[in-house]
């Protein structure tokens, strides 16, 4: 008998049984002496106990039942998520006996050992950003990540975005955890934020709010995620204070507190491949979309409202990822049989340099809107290779020259007849980075009628830069 090796994505049963690790069939009699795991020392023994039990809660196998409970822990380990590289090896073990037992089988049981070879990711984290645009100046966010909380792969982390900069100022800190089931296909998840933040540019108020999200994730093994939980949320909107150099507008919110309660389910689908794989900042082709759908009512109201949004982006790549194009919808609406006021954090925006760049943050309709859409075409091309001569396998942090048109609208009315669509299109240079992101463009934009409320084109301009320690 010689050893197997499987790769990380394999037919186990197949593969073992295409190498002819035995001389016999599938129902050849196989005795499981051994399970060994190199690698993963940070783990607890419960935390393997679990993953492996599909193997080790027997011993005596034919070789199909071997490679099939191999396949079954195999893939458990790898819905974990904590793995970067999972190799199984099947080995005679020569140095374990059989048990000294009446044995009915025709042939004699093979003394087997199942090693598993284990590498982890980076399993704690902690990172630093600082986040500049002449939109909202500057911004600092701070994240601590655990991927071994406790010993069992469970998730913990802290994230924190802060801005000083008055109109802009906010502070906005989430917590989360993330905890795997028997089956680590099902993650259990709770997320709990807290903010406060300055309106005052665009609603002349302010908001904190705290609240959070329970529920659970379903990933798998293919590119499919899915949430189902329930959301609680109590916001308070008080009046924002006068600046000078800047002219508050007149408060369009009611102040006051308003808690909400929710059900909520998100849905999405990802198929993207990347210039490179291990980099992964850079889409060269597929696509991605997302589902998300929240069930709502306000204390104090019996009625309820139902709010969707639905996101999809395209990309395609030619002569040799030379030149890439992406295609993007986004389209929302809230819906209520009986006219439900909504609360203005619930409702749809656009306008800023992150969601409709040439527009002011929020500007497309400041009141906000129950529907929105907007369409977006980008095409990206590498910069003359005499400009910036880098070969293919190394484009690990592309540097493109991009061009941009979109359209969208914000509103309560029908968006269909609705006038006073956005219009906006630019050119610029972007730089994509894991830890060093950079964006400059020139956008036109303007609207479908004569009101140019909101517009703010011209120049943009981005700049991030990251840390990591581990």
């Amino acid at each position: 008998m010689v050893a197997s090796k499987v790769d990380s994505n394999p037919d186990l049963k197949t593969k073992i049984l295409a190498e002819t690790i035995v001389p016999e069939s599938g129902t050849y009699p196989v005795l499981l002496t051994k399970v060994e795991i190199n690698g993963g020392e940070t783990f607890s023994p419960v935390f393997f106990r679990k993953l492996l039990s599909p193997l080790i809660d027997d011993g005596d196998y034919t070789l199909a039942q071997l490679t099939s409970n191999i396949s079954k822990s195999h893939r458990k380990l790898l819905q974990t998520g904590v793995f970067s590289d999972l190799s199984v090896t099947v080995q005679p073990d020569f140095y374990s006996g059989l048990p000294d037992v009446v044995d009915y089988n025709k042939e004699k049981s093979l003394p087997t050992k199942v090693i598993f070879d284990l590498s982890t990711i980076d399993l704690n984290l902690s990172e630093g950003w600082f986040n500049f645009n002449n939109e909202e100046y500057m911004n600092l966010r701070l994240n601590y990540l655990n991927n071994n909380f406790n010993g069992n792969a469970e998730m913990v982390k802290f994230d924190v975005d802060y801005n000083p900069y008055k109109p802009y100022d906010h502070l906005i800190s989430n917590a989360k955890f993330l905890a795997n089931l028997n089956n680590p296909a099902y993650k259990f998840l709770v997320d709990l934020t807290h903010l406060h933040q300055n309106n005052q540019s665009w609603q002349g108020a302010k908001e904190s709010g705290a609240g959070g999200i329970m529920g659970l994730v379903h990933s798998g093994d293919n590119a499919w995620d899915v949430f189902t939980g329930v959301a609680l949320m109590k916001r308070t909107i008080t009046a924002a204070e006068e600046l000078e150099d800047f002219e508050t507008p007149q408060a369009t919110v009611p102040q006051g507190e308003y808690l909400k309660t929710a059900l909520i389910s998100n849905l999405s689908y990802n198929k993207l491949a990347y210039v490179n794989e291990l980099t992964k900042n850079f889409p060269s082709g597929g696509y991605t979309w997302s589902l998300s759908n929240e069930i709502a009512s306000y204390q104090g109201n019996s009625s309820a409202f139902l709010k969707s949004a639905f996101s999809y982006s395209f990309f395609k790549s030619f002569f040799k990822n030379f030149v890439t194009t992406q295609l993007s919808a986004d389209v929302g609406g809230i819906f209520s049989h009986d006219g439900t006021s909504i609360h203005h954090s619930d409702k749809f925006y656009l306008g800023g340099y992150d969601t409709f760049p040439g527009f002011a943050k929020n500007a497309v309709d400041t009141n906000g809107g129950t529907q929105f859409y907007k369409l977006q075409a980008t095409t990206y091309t590498k910069l003359p290779h005499w400009l910036h001569p880098v070969p293919a396998s190394f484009d690990a942090n592309p540097l493109r020259l991009y061009a941009t048109g979109l359209v969208g609208n914000v509103t309560d009315s029908n968006i269909l007849d609705d006038e006073r669509g956005a219009v906006s299109a630019g050119v610029g240079l972007r730089y994509f980075n894991n830890w060093a992101r950079f964006d400059m463009g020139y956008y036109v934009s303007s609207r479908v009628g004569s009101d140019l409320g909101g517009v703010k084109d011209g120049l943009k301009f981005s700049l991030s830069i990251g840390g990591l320690s581990t």
